[in-house]
């Protein structure tokens, strides 16, 4: 818990630190010569394309969903347990990756 004096601290100790930096607006850091860059790596590029990829495929694939549905009210899906434990682990390391 933060008490309002701590806060009121932080608050000076972050007023200070402004006032001494005072490279706030745009035109302050073109004035003393420094502008940001931003440099996006080839890897981070390839996620980007993946992921909108991916935000624009439908949510759910009705095709596979009924083809799904008739084989388990026929009783002829399975799915091994090597199967299973393949697709979870597969899962885990796309959600690393993203």
């Amino acid at each position: 818990m933060i008490s309002k004096t701590q806060l009121q601290s932080m608050l000076k100790v972050y007023g200070k630190e402004k006032a001494m930096n005072k490279v706030d607006s745009p035109q302050a850091g073109k004035a003393a010569g420094k502008l940001d860059q931003l440099a996006i790596s080839n890897e981070s590029k390839t996620k980007q394309k993946a992921m909108q990829a991916i935000r624009q495929a439908p949510e759910i694939r009705t095709e596979l969903v009924s083809q799904l549905q008739e084989r388990i009210s026929a009783g002829t899906y399975t799915v091994t347990d090597d199967e299973v434990a393949e697709k979870m682990i597969d899962r885990a390391i796309v959600d690393r990756l993203v």
